[in-house]
């Protein structure tokens, strides 16, 4: 089979699904926001928090492969690969989660976000959205 023949909606779809279920066996990881309620003083009370599933999770130092691959790699100590398919049925854009949450939480470990990035392009969409933070 051609390449040019090979990316079809239902292969996009199957790789999708696939990345997802790879995904689904991975480590836990929790975005964080600013909750909605907000104190006397104007501070908020609660968080808003939304729970991902990432595989794999890369810490600083990075190889060299992935150095090449991802230019801002050296501003972040911790990158996470999402599948964007959860994010689709979420019905979650990139947008959206740049503009609401600030932080991210990985084995106990709060980050400040740094990067949301697509990432791994396959027939007109991307596989991941890959999500760096810095301690």
């Amino acid at each position: 089979m051609a390449i040019d023949t090979g990316m079809t909606n239902i292969a996009s779809i199957r790789a999708k699904q696939q990345v997802l279920n790879v995904c689904t066996q991975g480590s836990a990881l929790t975005l964080v926001g600013a909750g909605t309620d907000k104190d006397e003083m104007g501070a908020f009370r609660n968080e808003t928090t939304l729970a991902l599933k990432t595989f794999p999770v890369r810490f600083n130092p990075y190889d060299r492969e992935l150095r090449e691959k991802i230019a801002w790699v050296d501003n972040t100590d911790i990158i996470c690969y999402v599948p964007k398919l959860q994010l689709d049925n979420l019905s979650i854009s990139i947008q959206m989660l740049r503009k609401k949450f600030k932080n991210m939480r990985y084995d106990n470990k709060t980050y400040e976000l740094r990067y949301i990035e697509p990432y791994s392009a396959f027939a007109g969409d991307f596989l991941y959205v890959i999500i760096g933070g810095k301690v």
